[in-house]
């Protein structure tokens, strides 16, 4: 038998208890033996995925489920974000503060959380008339000078920090003011940003000064009304850039103010009132237009300048009503023209007009009108009155002279007239603050008493006059082309009855560089004169010139030298040496502007000239 034969034994089958495969993958693998055959077979791995897909699927959702059973193990956990700290912002004011006083915050910032609070910085907003003072203790300053951001110290758990805020507050009286607090931190472990925040609020109430309204409870409409008004500042601290205004009630006619309104008629500027410092106004007036039988109210208010520039009612005085009663005669007197201002010049013609009426219900007879004119200021021989009798320096009407007034009739009325002149000068003494006063009184047979009538008080102005002369002091006379000639000129102020203020003289020197000689300047007014030589301007600073300069004190006198070195162009001429010489000044009694000019100074004015040519240059 060949070796490579079989034995002829019976080949026995046993069958496999538990196939691998399925004789269906057994033979795609044994088809894959055999390359040509896979090919032709048209299989490959489609049909191995086809034959074994749940295989391929339990492979699949095992990785993924490692994979994110991997993920939730190997993340990182979220950082949940810090609610607001537990954190407090507490404040201790006065609930009324005096308009234009102080203010003081305490402000206490308190944590009241479990972790550090670090980076933290208080920011305050102040409300409209509320400035920054001062903070306190010395180490809590603020950041800027307008006192509104604060650096605040880090606070661990339980920890509080106070501070002290003043402040000044201004406003009217029941504004209230509220201030808006922020405080900016942080958690020591986080890097975000946190607000708290919190506000306080104050009302103004009337401040620490007293203002008091005085005057008639009853009056006439034909009677001088007079209101006396007196402040005082009962603070501590001084009073800036205060202010009282009147309140005027309707149908009240102003006539003057004592000292003079700063702003129309009812506004007085009072500057620094100092602490514990006072002041009085007197007011003048009627209500000559009024029905008899209404009441009428006026008010007074205390101001102070805010920080927007608007002035703020601080005080107010208690309402003071005046009734207007109907008296059975009326009689008036009123200046022709009108002077609204109150004020007559020495040398003034004046003529007033006097208005009676019958205001009752029966015929008024033997009617007489006084009028008394109590002045030194009056030429009493200048007096003239239409159908009354002057005696000295009063005048009476009645029916010799108007028969008018023998009988009036319920609702008849009248006028007559009577002038005057004021001396020039207005007194020859040193008499100061001079006014002309002019009263009046009316009455008839039915009545036992005299009615007055409304009394005119007028404030007379105090004439400046300002005086010039030139001298000769050297060179050239008569002046002459390219040679120089040195003068002396002399400005003089002279005053009359009152006091001047704010007095300001200036004039232009139209000469070649060098003409004005500044070391001559008078020693004692050096110090008030500068002079311009860009614009060849001279400023004299005068200020105060008292009551009576120069009629029973010296004149004030500015003494100066300047320089004149003519040109070609200037011979036959008499050049002008100072021009546009002017003088302003305030007179404190009639509250008016006053002013006085010279005419311009040349060559020709030199006293004691003679026979030089009348100043006129030489060729």
């Amino acid at each position: 038998m060949d070796q490579n034969q079989l034995p002829d034994q019976p080949f026995v089958k046993k069958q496999i208890e538990t196939p691998i495969l399925d004789s269906q993958l057994r033979q795609q693998i044994s088809a894959n033996a055999s390359a040509p055959m896979l090919a032709e077979s048209g299989g490959g791995f489609k049909a191995f995925y086809r034959s074994n897909k749940i295989y391929f699927w339990a492979i699949f959702v095992g990785i993924l489920i490692i994979g994110v059973l991997t993920y939730f193990a190997l993340r990182k956990s979220p950082v949940v974000a810090p609610k607001e700290a537990n954190v407090s912002i507490t404040v201790d004011v006065p609930q009324q503060v005096p308009s234009g006083g102080q203010a003081v915050y305490k402000i206490t910032l308190q944590n009241n959380d479990s972790q550090k609070l670090v980076s933290l910085q208080m920011e305050l907003t102040y409300p409209d008339g509320m400035t920054y003072l001062d903070s306190g203790p010395s180490s809590f300053k603020p950041d800027n000078l307008s006192g509104t951001l604060f650096p605040v110290p880090d606070l661990i758990s339980g920890q509080n920090v106070a501070v002290f805020i003043k402040t000044k507050a201004t406003g009217n009286v029941n504004d209230q003011k509220t201030l808006n607090i922020k405080l900016h931190y942080k958690y020591a472990n986080f890097n975000s940003e946190f607000i708290k925040q919190q506000t306080a609020v104050i009302t103004l109430v009337a401040s620490d000064v007293l203002i008091e309204l005085d005057g008639p409870t009853t009056t006439n409409n034909a009677q001088l009304v007079v209101y006396d008004l007196k402040y005082q500042n009962n603070s501590d601290n001084d009073i800036q850039n205060a202010r009282i205004k009147l309140n005027y009630p309707d149908g009240f006619h102003f006539s003057q103010g004592t000292p003079n309104p700063d702003l129309g008629s009812d506004t007085w500027n009072i500057g620094t009132l100092a602490k514990g410092g006072s002041g009085e106004i007197q007011i003048q007036g009627n209500f000559s237009s009024v029905t008899p039988g209404e009441s009428k109210t006026a008010t007074a208010d205390f101001l102070i300048l805010g920080q927007n520039g608007q002035y703020f009612v601080q005080n107010s005085s208690i309402p003071f009503t005046t009734t207007i009663s109907s008296l059975p005669l009326l009689v008036s007197q009123q200046l022709q023209p009108e002077n609204t201002l109150g004020v007559i010049n020495p040398g003034d013609n004046l003529t007033l007009s006097v208005h009676f009426q019958n205001n009752g219900t029966t015929v008024a007879n033997g009617i007489n009108i006084t009028v008394t004119l109590d002045s030194k200021v009056v030429d009493l021989t200048s007096l003239r009155a239409q159908g009354g009798q002057i005696n000295n320096n009063s005048i009476i009407w009645n029916a010799s002279g108007v028969p008018q007034l023998q009988s009036l009739n319920p609702g008849d009325s009248g006028e007559v007239t009577f002038s005057l002149k004021i001396n020039n000068p207005a007194v020859k003494d040193a008499s100061k603050n001079l006014t002309l006063v002019s009263s009046m009184k009316i009455q008839s047979n039915e009545y036992q008493s005299a009615f007055p009538g409304n009394q005119l008080s007028l404030k007379v102005s105090s004439p400046v006059s300002l005086n010039t002369s030139l001298t000769y002091v050297s060179g050239q006379l008569p002046p002459q082309v390219g040679k120089s000639t040195v003068y002396k000129v002399k400005l003089s102020l002279t005053n009359s009855s009152n006091d001047f203020s704010s007095g300001l003289l200036t004039a232009f020197i139209p000469l070649a560089s060098g003409g004005f000689v500044t070391s001559s300047v008078t020693p004692k007014e050096a110090a008030n004169v500068q002079f311009d030589p860009a614009t060849n301007k001279l400023t004299w600073s005068v200020g105060s010139l008292p009551a009576n300069t120069g009629r029973f004190t010296q004149a004030r006198v500015l003494e100066f030298q300047i320089m004149l070195n003519p040109s070609s162009s200037q011979a036959h001429t008499a050049p002008t040496l100072v021009k546009d010489i002017s003088f302003g000044a305030k007179d404190n009694f009639t509250g008016q502007e006053v002013t006085a000019s010279a005419r311009d100074i040349t060559t020709g004015d030199l006293e004691s000239q003679g026979g030089f040519g009348g100043g006129q240059v030489q060729p």
